[in-house]
């Protein structure tokens, strides 16, 4: 076991440790954690991440790029991503009953190459997909393994319903699709969520996470 402490203060574990300085983002967490691992393959676990009964037995002896159905308050929460070229990224939310193909895992518990590098420019959001849309087609494709079980207490990071959250997610969704017609799709998604959800300052953070990813490049 390896912890990426990214925590502002520092945490007391006993335990193998990476110590960042806290405000990293999950990309360069993550990174910095496969960057210490000696093995050639890895399980990535977020902190609100808890793997079920033989989860991580399952998912090594299947290999390559694969996860297992993400469960929590409500049930199955996914069961892998599915990714249209127009720009919306879906949860499956329907536990298969045998392992197949997805076109992309959640981050939150991946069996990954130890070589694996996410790309920093996603601050935190879809930066797992863009992953296995990068690596995929190298390793066979992304896959669910049905029968391994992760609990994941969803948001327990950032607050899916947060500004900050919001800023992200559009940031990072941008970045997964090439520019003109598809960002007005990505935008009016982004809008009606923040419509349907509420929260402060959410519709401030849709056109921030828009600088974020075409301003700049």
């Amino acid at each position: 076991m390896l912890v990426v402490d990214d925590t502002d203060g520092g945490l007391d574990l006993d335990v193998q440790r990476v110590r960042l300085g806290g405000g990293q983002g999950f990309a360069r967490v993550a990174n910095a954690g496969l960057a210490a691992v000696t093995t050639p393959w890895a399980v990535l676990l977020n902190d609100d991440a808890f793997p079920m009964d033989d989860c991580i037995e399952r998912l090594t002896r299947v290999g390559g790029l694969c996860g297992p159905v993400l469960v929590g308050p409500r049930g199955v929460e996914s069961a892998g991503l599915r990714v249209h070229p127009w720009g919306r990224v879906m949860q499956e939310t329907r536990a298969p009953g045998f392992d197949k193909p997805v076109d992309a895992l959640s981050g939150c518990c991946v069996h990954l190459p130890a070589t694996a590098r996410f790309d920093p420019a996603f601050r935190h959001g879809y930066e797992d997909v863009e992953l296995c849309r990068r690596l995929g087609p190298t390793l066979g494709g992304a896959r669910i393994v049905a029968h391994a079980r992760c609990w994941h207490e969803g948001g327990a990071t950032v607050d899916r319903r947060s500004a900050v959250a919001q800023r992200h997610a559009v940031s990072g969704q941008l970045r997964l699709v090439d520019s003109g017609w598809r960002d007005s799709v990505v935008i009016a998604l982004a809008l009606a969520q923040a419509v349907r959800e509420g929260g402060e300052g959410r519709v401030q953070a849709i056109v921030a996470g828009w600088r974020d990813a075409r301003v700049a490049t």
